[in-house]
């Protein structure tokens, strides 16, 4: 499989995944099998849908990543979010089944489960009717498959609770699906401000998650429940909602200088904290300002590179981070690129432990300029092993200031799940 930009696909090739309408929750516009025909691409062209999956013989390893009956289940959860948020923003509607959002995450989990794991983030792949479904199914993907590969941390930081039914992160999923559902109850001047700015220090917008626990508490588990309560709670405190009684003990007098502390470290519930990295890791990547458009993404190793730097200064839980790592790869397989070396070549595998260094196969030819032909494939370099040239040039975007390395062999090892913390903190239940 290889992934091409609209602008660099040709007539005849065969689409290797399904095409979404980008404004249609779970709408295939092309099928697998697909011969792109002129017709085809101009409406394509029209609909300004980014990236296409195209078959590569000499590249279907790359399908192991990149599973269609999980994009297919994505693109469902994304329209069952986009049905909901418009069933909540009539003020006369009043009972919905929350029941159908746990036996969605359910089916998506039986299905990553299937998977053996070695699924990773594709949300440029599901089309949605709002930029708020679109985040809220991507959100929870992602949260999903953190969840799963970091279910030794997670039985490890529930231990009130069974291990069997610690690991469990249905809840995680559910809450991951209705993370934002407060943000159709507040001010929607406030809203539509942050659409506009980004900007997440107004307190009508932080509102947002006491209003959306709410509008869940009683209806989904309480777990799922207090985890939209929690999910912006930073790992050093920093969060909100500030619980009222640290807000009573604040002095008047010190106003300007008091930094108003939430919940901290092991305080916060582990699905808040998993939650939390996936939510910013898509605000990120598709930043909220202005309509929603394949150009305007911020390339995944810039967004990774910047979280980095929140898990080190511990802004956010830097075990949790790993898992990040593991199911969102710098550099997508699939996804040609430019070496420093001035080299094109096709990412053929994926490693967290140097993300920025993956595998790729060289290209003989200039792909901007010509059509790639399996002859055109050159040998395989592993960049974890060449220091000397690295990926300056992906999705059409310079990332040549954007590659990062691990500070110590363990940084981005999921496997290890100790690091030093500056005070011990009370782990929730």
């Amino acid at each position: 499989m290889l992934r091409l930009s609209l602008t660099n696909a040709k007539q005849g090739m065969v689409l290797a995944m399904p095409v979404f309408h980008p404004s249609l929750p779970g709408h295939v516009l092309l099928r697998p099998g697909f011969a792109l025909d002129e017709p085809a691409m101009k409406r394509l062209r029209e609909l300004r849908v980014g990236q296409l999956w195209i078959r590569y013989p000499a590249l279907e390893d790359v399908v192991r990543y990149i599973n269609p009956d999980l994009t297919m289940e994505h693109a469902q959860m994304c329209s069952l979010v986009g049905r909901t948020m418009e069933k909540l923003l009539d003020p006369k509607f009043t009972e919905l089944d929350f029941k159908v959002f746990a036996e969605a995450v359910r089916s998506l989990l039986t299905k990553l489960r299937e998977a053996n794991l070695s699924t990773l983030l594709v949300t440029d792949l599901t089309g949605a009717e709002s930029p708020l479904s679109m985040h809220s199914g991507a959100v929870c993907f992602l949260s999903l498959l953190m969840g799963l590969k970091l279910q030794e941390y997670v039985v490890e930081q529930r231990p009130k609770v069974a291990a069997t039914s610690a690991k469990n992160v249905e809840n995680l999923g559910v809450a991951a699906m209705l993370h934002d559902v407060g943000m159709l109850r507040i001010n929607s001047e406030a809203a539509d401000r942050w659409k506009l700015t980004g900007d997440e220090t107004e307190p009508e917008y932080q509102r947002h998650v006491q209003v959306g626990y709410q509008m869940l508490r009683g209806k989904v588990e309480p777990t799922a429940a207090a985890t939209v309560l929690h999910h912006h709670q930073a790992y050093d405190g920093t969060g909100w909602p500030v619980p009222k009684r640290e807000r009573e003990m604040e002095d008047p007098a010190d106003d300007a200088e008091t930094v108003h502390r939430g919940l901290a470290g092991e305080q916060i519930h582990i699905f808040a904290r998993i939650l939390t990295i996936a939510d910013i890791y898509d605000t990120l990547r598709n930043p909220p300002v202005g309509e929603y458009r394949e150009e305007a993404r911020v390339p995944a190793v810039r967004v990774l590179k910047t979280m980095l730097a929140m898990a080190r200064a511990r802004h956010i839980d830097p075990i949790a981070f790993k898992g990040l790592l593991c199911v969102v790869p710098a550099f997508l397989p699939g996804t040609i690129v430019r070496l420093s070396n001035g080299v094109w070549a096709v990412v053929t595998d994926f490693d967290p432990l140097h993300t920025c260094r993956p595998a790729v196969r060289v290209l003989r030819k200039n792909p901007e300029k010509s059509v790639i032909e399996d002859e055109d494939l050159g040998p395989t370099l592993f960049l974890s092993h060449r220091k000397d040239v690295r990926i300056v040039y992906a999705d059409g975007q310079d990332v040549s200031a954007d590659s990062f390395e691990a500070m110590e062999p363990t940084e981005f090892d999921i496997r290890v799940l100790r690091l030093p913390k500056p005070r011990k903190l009370q782990r929730a239940a």
